[in-house]
């Protein structure tokens, strides 16, 4: 039997290496999306070419509202211990390993940086899930003692 304070406690538990990850990843994101918005990330003609539309602002407020703002959400919940960081954590690295599966298939490319940026959002939903995962198992529990 689990107590209900643990339960409590594990819920609001904080994860800083989780927000600071997705902090990371987030920051990271917004900073490309503000390169190719800019013209300070130069793209080859080819590339640039094949991104929708031609356009390096529409890939880069892509990159903003698939990676940035969730993995910031995420990293605000883990970092404030909200009892919704595994959900949250989850859904952003799924969303970050889709990123890097797609980005190569629109734009030919390949980088070490996507395979570091894929491991990242791997461990990152991983982590998520089994957040979730122990949070439900905590519930269950906590049902079954009232």
């Amino acid at each position: 039997m689990i107590s209900t304070t643990r339960v409590a406690t594990e819920r609001n538990r904080r994860w800083p290496w989780l927000g600071a990850v997705c902090g990371g990843v987030s920051i990271n994101a917004f900073g490309a999306a503000v390169g190719l918005v800019s013209g300070a990330i130069d793209l080859s003609p080819d590339i640039q070419a094949k991104l929708p539309m031609s356009s390096t602002v529409l890939a880069g407020l892509a990159l903003v509202l698939v990676v940035g703002i969730p993995m910031g959400l995420a990293a605000v919940s883990a970092f404030a211990g909200g009892g919704r960081s595994g959900p949250m954590a989850h859904i952003a690295g799924v969303l970050l390993v889709a990123w890097i599966v797609v980005q190569p298939a629109v734009t030919g490319e390949t980088s070490w940086l996507q395979g570091s940026f894929g491991v990242l959002g791997l461990v990152v939903a991983l982590r998520g899930w089994r957040m979730t995962v122990a949070a439900g198992r905590s519930a269950h529990l906590v049902s079954d003692d009232t």
